[in-house]
């Protein structure tokens, strides 16, 4: 693999997934007397380090390609099939299960915010070193 691709999508990405996992493990107990499902917490986790590898390989998929245009949809399309997927995810969740940890949810969402500041920001680094 390229270490311009590793650097710019791969390694914030594995980064921060280790980080979030290492601090559900670690404080687990905390989170869970706070209200907080941990369980939850690093499901939501893997989900969306999934999705957003899914999304950078679209990304350097989009690369190849010579229109413009393309970055915009390879956006558009990842953030998409995330947002959806997570939108299911949620709902499977709270349908199936009796006792929901709103704010695990919550958290989930807000590491999806902080995963597709990862994925967009390695995309722009990678097609303006592209293109240049």
């Amino acid at each position: 693999m390229d270490k311009n691709i590793f650097n710019n999508f791969f390694r914030p990405i594995v980064i921060f997934f280790i980080l979030i996992n290492a601090l559900c493990l670690s404080f687990s107990k905390r989170l869970n007397a706070n209200g907080i499902d941990s369980d939850i917490l690093l499901l939501g986790n893997i989900i969306l380090f999934l999705l957003t590898i899914i999304a950078c390989f679209i990304h350097i998929r989009a690369s190849k390609n010579n229109n413009p245009y393309a970055f915009v949809r390879a956006v558009t399309v990842a953030s998409f099939l995330k947002l959806i997927v997570i939108a299911v995810s949620v709902v499977v969740y709270f349908s199936v299960t009796e006792t929901q940890s709103i704010y695990a949810v919550g958290i989930a969402m807000l590491l999806y915010i902080v995963y597709t500041i990862f994925e967009v920001r390695g995309a722009v680094k990678f097609y303006r070193k592209k293109n240049s």
